[in-house]
């Protein structure tokens, strides 16, 4: 029995898939809507993704079709960036300009707003803290008298039992 049967055939199915990636990645590089990964790569030509990552060179071939893309994608932003006119500028420039100024304007409200508030419990603060310290003193002024009315409270029993001892 001769191998060159098996040969032949896996030989043919080789070149087969190889032309299947072969186009499925010029699909890639003309198309830039398709993914450039190994799955789209797998869906577009027919293989399982084993198949391209046994291979390697597919996968590089993918790596070049990313850095292509992301090159484009760099000289697409920087040439619209350089197309812009001066008017253009300007206008960005003012619509930046009345952008902060309304933050500016924004912060500032706040901060007055803050202030305010900040001031009016102060004084609210300050209000409660003399009405207690008044009535503090006052607790204290009376606690003194009631002591002092329970000395002469005490005296006077004293001196009634004093009195009915006689």
């Amino acid at each position: 029995m001769s191998s060159a049967p098996y040969y032949d055939k896996n030989a043919e199915l080789t070149a087969a898939i190889t032309r299947q990636l072969n186009d499925a990645l010029r699909r890639l590089e003309k198309d830039s809507a398709l993914s450039a990964s190994a799955s789209s790569l797998a869906k577009l030509s027919g293989v399982h993704r084993n198949t391209i990552y046994n291979r390697k060179w597919p996968l590089e071939k993918l790596n070049e079709i990313k850095t292509k893309r992301a090159q484009q994608k760099e000289e697409e932003a920087c040439s619209k960036r350089v197309k812009r006119s001066p008017e253009e500028l300007l206008e960005l420039s003012r619509l930046e300009v009345i952008y902060w100024f309304t933050q500016l304007q924004d912060a500032r409200n706040l901060v007055a707003s803050l202030t305010k508030k900040a001031r009016e419990t102060q004084s609210s603060r300050d209000f409660y803290m003399s009405l207690a310290l008044e009535r503090l003193t006052k607790n204290n002024e009376q606690a003194a008298e009631i002591s002092k009315l329970r000395d002469a409270v005490d005296l006077l029993e004293q001196e009634l039992n004093l009195l009915k001892d006689k």
